[in-house]
């Protein structure tokens, strides 16, 4: 997996998870309409990588052509604050997204609660989460 950001003993793997190619999850007739589409702007609440969770602030936008952008901050138990700034091409099919970021390709599953979505990704325990809510 990709490490995008690395922090001292644990790395961010957002392995594209946050840049794939949305475009796919916006467009077509209802049969592949998303459910919720990512479309929008999120808050970035939550990420754990390989089960270390890490206190998060920032946003995260999908956007209609496929293209989304992270700017945030990530800290980690015991290490310093760092900048998370990614952008890449999305594509969602219902609960599969697909993020790209450069060369690097991530599967995700999403799954939702009222306001808030959550992406996991597609590897073995712990595998990596992203929680977002969607912004006022």
């Amino acid at each position: 997996m990709p490490r995008l950001v690395s922090s001292g003993l644990y790395a961010v793997r957002l392995s594209l998870a946050l840049g794939g190619p949305f475009l796919g999850a916006a467009c077509g007739d209802d049969s592949t309409a998303p459910s919720p589409s990512l479309i929008g702007t999120w808050d970035l609440i939550g990420f754990t990588d390989m089960g270390i969770s890490a206190v998060t602030t920032g946003t995260c936008e999908f956007r209609p052509d496929g293209t989304f952008g992270i700017n945030a901050m990530i800290t980690f138990p015991g290490e310093p604050t760092e900048s998370l700034v990614i952008a890449g091409s999305y594509v969602q099919s219902r609960t599969t997204v697909v993020l790209t970021i450069g060369a690097q390709t991530g599967n995700w599953t999403l799954t939702s609660s009222g306001n808030e979505v959550m992406l996991t990704e597609n590897e073995p325990p712990p595998a990596n989460t992203i929680t977002l809510r969607r912004a006022p």
